[in-house]
């Protein structure tokens, strides 16, 4: 796909670099932790497909101080399921073309799996607004810059039981954004610290710091 007509990332998303994704959780046990982290500087926030309802909730609540999406998206019933949620970014597991123009129809920013060089360059050749690289962690700390070497101008986001150090280096060779699971969530949102959460925030948003 031409470049110039390559969907973007949400810019919210491309500001704060990091993604929260957020457990299957009743939103009222979400609110107090999303609004953490929205105060901290995290701009995205993803849910699993299976609680895809949950955007909708939050987007009315948190309205465009924060950036909701939906991933682990399998098909195109899943991504109905997503779009009819509101969702602002979807991320699905394989290149399945007709995904990515279904996505394209419905204006919404795309994201595919991947993480070997070849699997990212044939993701990125659909046209998607960016490839995750997925587990991250698994190839170690020097993946990061050997493989943004390898796949030239690819939009990468980098998801799997990253650290802060893992982040930082995933920021450092150029990735577009770093996506969160327990190492920010830690227990806040099942009645734990929210100030450890805030600290584990501002660790993170310290590491993908330019």
């Amino acid at each position: 796909m031409d470049d110039a007509r390559r969907p973007s990332l949400p810019q919210h998303l491309l500001d704060s670099r990091l993604v929260a994704c957020l457990p299957d959780r009743p939103v009222g046990s979400l609110v107090a932790a999303v609004e953490v982290m929205v105060q901290e500087g995290i701009g995205g926030f993803s849910f699993p497909v299976a609680q895809a309802e949950q955007v909708t909730s939050l987007r009315q609540v948190f309205g465009p101080r924060g950036v909701f999406g939906v991933h682990d998206v399998h098909d195109h019933q899943d991504l109905d399921q997503a779009l009819a949620a509101g969702a602002q970014f979807v991320a699905i597991t394989l290149p399945d073309a007709s995904l990515v123009q279904r996505a394209h129809e419905a204006g919404v920013p795309l994201l595919v799996s991947a993480l070997t060089p070849t699997e990212v360059q044939q993701a990125w050749r659909l046209g998607v607004a960016a490839v995750m690289v997925v587990p991250a962690e698994v190839l170690g700390s020097s993946y990061p810059e050997a493989l943004v070497q390898l796949v030239g101008g690819a939009t990468l986001v980098a998801r799997g039981g990253l650290g802060a150090y893992s982040a930082r280096r995933w920021a450092e060779a150029g990735a577009a954004a770093v996506w969160l699971d327990d190492a920010l969530l830690g227990d806040a949102v099942s009645g734990g610290s929210l100030g450890s959460l805030r600290e584990r925030c501002q660790t993170f948003r310290t590491a993908v710091e330019d």
